[in-house]
């Protein structure tokens, strides 16, 4: 794939650490970091990881925080805001899990069983494809992509390799198309709105503002459960919480007590009424009123997993899209190794009655 960067934005960290604390301080309670607990504690502390804290396929486990049932497990979470290309070298930081895209455990054909996912909190991709009003009007199917530039998050992200499977099933020339690494959602607004993508692939809350704001139009929409496996010929699992395998044996109370906390989340979040959710609004510039914010969930509400279980089909089906991303990997991926475990997600069912 070719990727041009005629817009690399600047990657402003502060202002983006900024910006995760005011979300995770205001909504949440707590501080981006580890020392947003008291070292005294003798509760069991975590560290748990996520690439962008704005995004709302991260939900359960934000709910999890601020209703209080981590705490309720004796467990202590403190959230912190990690390039997924970090993913892989923080198992052995011990106590650090993350909520990332379940095919992350796939990668590059891994053999070392490092990570494990002990829960499934996302259905379906949780991602929506629009195309700018401004640069594309004229959009009628995928082949018109040809010659145009694709926002992503990140390239080799999660979006970027669900776009490059819809373009290949849809008989695209990938060379003739451009994926731009935007960094944030900030810097993808400030980019429909300029004209300097022609697309984006991306979650919400993002998605829903760009569309009511009439800025994009959606044409493929995978927070949808229909229309997901309709694109990938079954269940593509969408976001996981994901631990090292070493702490699975270590520590395998910290691990259900994790899982409980999202569980009960997703529990809570099923039949959470438009007052509850309000109680839980993200204080950020990308909800600039309740409606949106709203509109929001409502759109990922089909995505979100009913009972945190991952099946064997849907793994099945994700290592055959995987497959089709790291045609050179299949081969070193060892073929009896599961990189998934439903035990503690039985547990949490069984006890919380979902």
């Amino acid at each position: 794939m070719e990727v041009h960067h005629k817009y690399r934005p600047e990657h402003d960290v502060s202002a983006r650490r900024q910006w995760a604390k005011l979300i995770l301080a205001g909504t949440l309670g707590v501080l981006c970091g580890p020392t947003s607990v008291s070292a005294q504690s003798d509760k069991a502390r975590l560290v748990l990881a996520m690439d962008d804290v704005s995004s709302l396929v991260h939900l359960p486990v934000l709910l999890a925080i601020q209703l209080g049932y981590f705490k309720a497990e004796g467990l202590l979470v403190d959230i912190v805001e990690q390039p997924l290309t970090m993913f892989a070298t923080t198992a052995s930081a011990g106590m650090v899990a993350w909520s990332l895209p379940f095919t992350q455990t796939l990668h590059g054909g891994r053999r070392d069983d490092a990570w494990r996912s002990v829960m499934q909190t996302g259905r379906t991709p949780q991602l929506a494809l629009g195309v700018s009003k401004k640069t594309l009007p004229g959009f009628k199917n995928l082949k018109d992509f040809e010659g145009y530039r694709i926002g992503v998050h990140e390239l080799d992200s999660f979006a970027h390799r669900c776009v490059d499977f819809m373009l290949l099933q849809a008989g695209v020339n990938q060379q003739r198309v451009s994926f731009v690494p935007l960094g944030s959602s900030l810097n993808a607004i400030q980019a429909i709105k300029n004209g300097l993508v022609d697309a984006l692939c991306a979650s919400d809350p993002l998605m829903t503002v760009l569309d009511k704001r009439g800025e994009i139009n959606i044409v493929r929409n995978l927070r949808s459960v229909r229309e997901s496996t309709r694109v990938f010929s079954g269940m593509l699992p969408g976001n996981c919480v994901c631990v090292p395998t070493a702490l699975l044996t270590k520590d395998p109370k910290s691990c259900q007590s994790l899982v409980n906390g999202v569980a009960r989340a997703l529990k809570w979040l099923r039949t959470a009424g438009p007052s509850d959710l309000l109680h839980t609004m993200t204080d950020s510039v990308f909800m600039p009123d309740r409606a949106i914010y709203l509109n929001a969930i409502d759109n990922l509400r089909d995505s979100f997993s009913i009972d945190g279980i991952l099946s064997q089909e849907a793994y099945s089906n994700a290592v055959r899209v995987h497959n089709v991303w790291e045609p050179a990997s299949t081969s070193d991926r060892n073929a009896s190794a599961v990189t998934f475990t439903n035990e503690f997600m039985l547990q949490a069912k069984k006890r919380f009655k979902i």
